[in-house]
């Protein structure tokens, strides 16, 4: 099994006073954070901070996703702002019960968490960019490539009715 990028070792802090606090810098190209997301860069500013629980972790972070537009189905670039805002309980036998802890061992790996707040941050409609025309109904051609030519003459089957009495007016 290959170990995550974001597992980080926090056993330092374990040892320290209340209060001893640090910063890491994380600037990655890109980043598998799970099977099915990948960031791309990963970047910003994480604190670490000892406290009488555990290790409290807060940091904002910004990175990109790709993602399908609704519209077209193609690749769209989704800029993410991820805050992290997490108490890591020590020892872990304190953690109430669905919270996260350190292992004796002093490590913590940050994608769970990361991968799930990047995900929260995609929009529930994501475009390629505003003025998305999609993709024709007729053929599925990508009209933001140009126009694909199809004409669109069918008429609605509640308004065909419509269509008969403006038939009948015009003979």
């Amino acid at each position: 099994m290959k170990l995550s990028r974001l597992r980080f070792n926090f056993g330092f802090l374990l040892e320290a006073e209340h209060g001893t606090s640090r910063r890491i810098e994380l600037d990655y190209p890109d980043i598998r954070v799970s099977e099915d997301v990948v960031l791309a860069p990963l970047r910003g500013t994480l604190t670490v901070t000892r406290t009488g629980e555990g290790i409290y972790l807060e940091g904002d972070l910004q990175s990109k996703l790709i993602a399908q537009c609704v519209r077209c189905l193609e690749d769209a670039e989704v800029p993410i702002d991820i805050r992290l805002d997490e108490l890591y309980y020590y020892p872990p036998q304190t953690a109430p019960k669905g919270e996260p802890f350190i292992g004796e061992d002093g490590f913590v790996d940050l994608s769970p968490i990361v991968r799930d707040m990047a995900l929260l941050g995609v929009p529930i409609k994501v475009l390629c960019r505003p003025d998305c025309q999609g993709l024709c109904q007729e053929c599925g051609a990508n009209l933001n490539l140009g126009d694909c030519g199809c004409v669109d003459d069918r008429i609605d089957p509640r308004l065909a009715a419509l269509q008969q009495l403006l038939k009948d007016r015009d003979n």
